[in-house]
């Protein structure tokens, strides 16, 4: 008999998009849900929207609450939930019609606490994914988690995962916080016994104005920083043999916050902090060949000082195959300039 499975998808002003996403989960291929929509104190007329999905299908449960983030809302649905798997998706998000059929394929059929898909980074209407052919890798937790820490094979990301629903009954995301899947992830991974990461894109994560992420710097992104040092901590306590990997995650946090934050002089505040764990990690982390390329890239330019390093930009992100050329394309005429 196919098993419960809770689908928990936290709503905050997303109107214009919120009905594609229900949508999209109402229509899955796998019927056995329940669906939690829930309201984190929405402005824009999207809890009341939420009221008329739910008139569409009986499996859809609304909670209206006061506004306490994406983290105080998913707890909210954890705590109500009955399922006995456990997905997560976003608002603004939509996903493939066997979505849920195919995570739950991967859990079921291989007795695992964890699977894992692909997400295609959605811009406009361009939503066409990518043709793979399946691949499909069975980790313990070790490797798991030291593939994240490397960022490979998967994200921190709640979303293009389900979860045993276990897995929860101590853990609960940190409220009042950014990057709260960062907060978890190690956690999650560290009570699972197997978990199981497929190449195949089942989850179409649109990219928009507005989101947390896309949002102009502000303080609270700093927190990704120390996230990154408490999961730093939690690996030297259980898993002190992935030590190395831990410092490259933590470099990158630094880096990537150091990115986002607008480079002048009032805004040393934020960016002698990021600097200073730059500098704390990258000599490590360029010296680590299980580095990921463009991380050792980042800690190797690292080196020539903070006005150059923050020319590098969105290559941050990039971790393409010709990310060297792109690099000697667009950095090393500017390094040249100023020499």
């Amino acid at each position: 008999m196919d098993k419960l499975i809770s689908i928990i998808i936290p709503v905050y002003n997303v109107k214009e998009y919120l009905s594609k996403c229900v949508k999209s989960v109402i229509n899955q291929t796998y019927t056995n849900c329940e669906i939690f929509l829930i309201d984190d104190g929405s402005t824009d007329g999207s809890g009341e929207l939420c009221d008329e999905l739910a008139k569409q299908d009986e499996r859809i449960i609304v909670l209206h609450k006061k506004n306490g983030g994406l983290s105080d809302a998913r707890n909210a649905a954890l705590d109500m939930m009955c399922g006995e798997y456990v997905v997560c998706v976003d608002s603004d998000d939509y996903v493939t019609e066997d979505y849920i059929e195919y995570l739950y394929g991967l859990v079921s059929v291989n007795n695992a606490d964890i699977a894992v898909c692909q997400f295609k980074k959605i811009y406009n209407t361009q939503d066409r994914l990518d043709d793979y052919k399946e691949k499909i890798e069975v980790l313990d937790k070790a490797s798991a988690i030291e593939n994240y820490l490397y960022q490979r094979k998967f994200t921190a990301s709640a979303h293009c995962k389900i979860y045993k629903s276990e897995l929860f009954a101590e853990i609960r995301y940190p409220v009042g916080y950014y990057y709260e899947d960062m907060a978890v992830i190690c956690k999650l991974l560290d009570r699972s016994s197997k978990i199981i990461v497929s190449n195949l894109q089942k989850y179409y994560y649109v990219q928009r104005n507005g989101s947390i992420m896309a949002e102009n710097f502000n303080s609270k992104k700093m927190q990704r920083i120390e996230i990154s040092q408490n999961m730093r901590k939690f690996i030297i306590e259980e898993y002190p043999e992935f030590v190395r990997a831990a410092d490259a995650r933590c470099l990158l946090a630094a880096a990537q916050t150091f990115r986002e934050i607008p480079f002048a002089k009032e805004n040393n505040t934020y960016l002698m902090p990021c600097w200073k764990q730059i500098c704390l990690y990258r000599r490590k982390v360029f010296f680590d060949r299980k580095a990921k390329k463009y991380i050792r890239i980042i800690a190797f330019s690292s080196l020539f000082g903070k006005r150059f390093l923050s020319t590098l930009g969105n290559l941050y992100y990039d971790s393409s195959d010709n990310i060297i050329y792109t690099l000697v394309s667009k950095i090393v005429p500017t390094f040249n300039a100023e020499k």
